[in-house]
Order: structure tokens, then sequence, then C-alpha cells
């Protein structure tokens, strides 16, 4: 793998790009070992510098000095590594199809039989799980408690989530795949969305 924190700030810009991470809106970690790498809060991902990446243990102690602060959604992040201990990156981005799609379903939301859930991990489009709905809170560390509990018990769940009118959240063994799948889910929310239209 490249540098973890050149690879972070330069997937970071290609998403704010694509309009997936406006502003300071979205986050992006890599896990390698016992470490996590992870962007900060507070700063435009359009314009975001490797250095500008932060580092910290699994238990989410800092590691990396100065005034910068990590993503609000860490304990979101930390939590995912704890309870998916083979995931290596988790990819949390605002789209407008996610936000949309958020409301529609109560606490799960189905995908349409597409194709692309083959590259979710899914052979059978049909057959593939629901997607969770959590609801958006101010503690986001109580959002990460939710996940916790419904996530250690999902049996092979698909590796992504949505937070109610905020975004989606994916995953994966390698950042190559975190990004396949937030790809994949997201244009799973833009056929559901256009096909009720």
């Amino acid at each position: 793998m490249d540098d973890p924190k050149r690879a972070l700030a330069g997937l970071a810009r290609r998403l704010y790009r694509r309009g997936w991470m406006e502003g300071t809106g979205g986050n992006l970690s890599l896990r390698e070992g016992d470490r996590i790498f992870i962007t900060p809060s507070g700063l435009h991902k359009g314009r975001i510098r490797p250095e500008e990446i932060l580092e910290m243990t699994l238990e989410g102690t800092p590691l990396s000095p100065g005034q910068l602060r990590p993503s609000a959604e860490t304990s979101i992040h930390l939590v995912l590594y704890r309870i998916l201990p083979k995931i290596r990156a988790v990819i949390h981005v605002h789209t407008p199809e996610a936000v949309v799609a958020s409301t529609l379903g109560k606490s799960e939301l189905s995908l349409p039989p597409l194709e692309v859930i083959k590259g979710l991990g899914h052979h059978d489009p049909a057959k593939a799980p629901p997607i969770p709905i959590f609801e958006n809170d101010l503690s986001v560390e109580q959002i990460a408690g939710n996940i916790k509990l419904r996530m250690e018990k999902a049996n092979a769940p698909l590796p992504a989530l949505l937070i109610r009118h905020h975004g989606t959240t994916a995953w994966g063994e390698s950042i190559d795949d975190a990004l396949r799948h937030i790809e994949l889910v997201e244009f799973c929310f833009r056929v559901l969305l256009e096909s009720r239209q």
C-alpha cells in the first residue's frame, strides 16, 4: 500500500471533486496493524494534505501531536474496526442520494436486485440483505453504540450502512474494496430514487 497518509489525502480530494465530500463533510480512515490513520475534523476535504492526516491507536488514543482533532465520527470508525476485524478501510460520504435514501426505510433499506450487488459480496442480488439505517444523533458515541449492538448480531451484512439525514458509511479489507463498496451502494441509491420518480 502507498503511504497511508498520502493515500487518504488523495482519496479525500478525489471524493471532494466527485461531490461526495463537500467542504469539511465526510471522513476516511485506514487501519495498519494496531494503528488507525484518519482525516481530521473541520478541514476542507478538497485541500487536505498528507501531513494533516492523524494517527491513533485502535482504542482511540491520539498519536499525532498538534492542534488538529480527529474526525467527529471517529468513534464509528473505531467500532467498525473492532467488530469487523478483517476490514482495513472505512469511508463516510455525504451525498443527496444517501440522505433521501435514508428516509425510505424505518430501520433498514432493501436495495433493488441489481447486478452490481455482486460487487458487494452477494452473488444473488435478489437475496442480498438490506442496508441498516441508524438514527442520527447529536452524540456520535450514541450512533456508534447503536451500530455496535446491531452489527455484532448481523449475519453476512452488506459492507455499508446509512445514518438518517446524514450519509453513507462503507468499509472493506482494503481502501480499494471500501471505495468499490461505497460506489456500488451509491449507484444503487441513485437507481432506487430514479425508479420512484
